[in-house]
């Protein structure tokens, strides 16, 4: 749906790869998609570490029901 709106979309299934491609083109991404279950870093560790690389960069957490992260525990980390 995204990209269908004229938006480049780069898919990862792996966090670990999508940190990363976002430490070598840091500029190349204007939004960092994640759900919290990935394999490798949550979703929560990649907004941290994406928000390191790019204090700018806006994060949008997906997730089922969660114990792990509330949606204001998630706004006060940025997400």
């Amino acid at each position: 749906m995204i990209g269908g709106l004229g938006y480049r979309v780069t898919a990862m299934t792996d966090s670990r790869k999508a940190l990363s491609k976002l430490q070598k083109h840091p500029h190349a991404f204007d939004l960092v998609i994640t759900d919290q279950t990935m394999p490798g870093l949550t979703g929560t560790e990649l907004a941290k570490q994406a928000m390191a690389i790019r204090p700018d960069l806006p994060v949008v957490l997906c997730t089922g029901y969660s114990d792990v992260i509330s949606p204001e525990r998630a706004y006060q980390k940025g997400i």
